[in-house]
């Protein structure tokens, strides 16, 4: 009888692909990969962060990313890849003691158009328990851009 093995948690995959690099001049690079679950949204949380808190980003910036960074994935992994978990999701970052941070968030989704998702303080909008990620991003972030015809979201903070 074979073996039966369990498939490796999302942390374990995460520790597998994600792959970073500081160095002595106050940056940092990380690359991480996660598969499309709810799971790997808070690995790959806790693993960015952990490298935001060792580049000294402060406790207002940090909160600020974290809450962006969680968004950003949620629509990813949600949306874009709709929870499919062979779909991924890639998360390059840079951290700069000097120009800041920068994360980008690409899914393998068809992609959207930004500018026709709707404002979330419309009244017909404001009870609603979703629909806020973009709202969110924007305002936590010194700047956002939407690249590859909306299948990336990158986002920025200045230092």
């Amino acid at each position: 009888m074979a073996k039966q093995t369990k498939p490796p948690s999302a942390a374990a995959s995460l520790r597998a692909a994600g792959r970073g690099a500081a160095n002595t001049n106050g940056s940092a690079r990380l690359r991480v990969e996660l598969a499309s679950s709810r799971r790997a949204i808070s690995d790959a949380v806790r693993k960015i962060m952990r490298v935001a808190t060792e580049m000294r980003c402060s406790k207002p910036h940090r909160a600020d990313l974290e809450i962006a960074l969680r968004e950003a994935l949620a629509n990813a992994v949600i949306h874009g890849n709709g929870g499919d978990p062979k779909k991924r999701v890639i998360v390059r970052c840079s951290f700069s003691r000097r120009r800041g941070t920068r994360l980008a968030i690409r899914d393998e989704g068809k992609g959207f158009n930004p500018r026709k998702v709707p404002d979330p303080r419309e009244p017909d909008r404001r009870l609603l328990h979703h629909g806020r990620g973009l709202f969110l991003m924007r305002a936590l972030m010194d700047r956002i851009e939407h690249r590859e015809g909306g299948r990336e979201v990158i986002l920025y903070k200045e230092p």
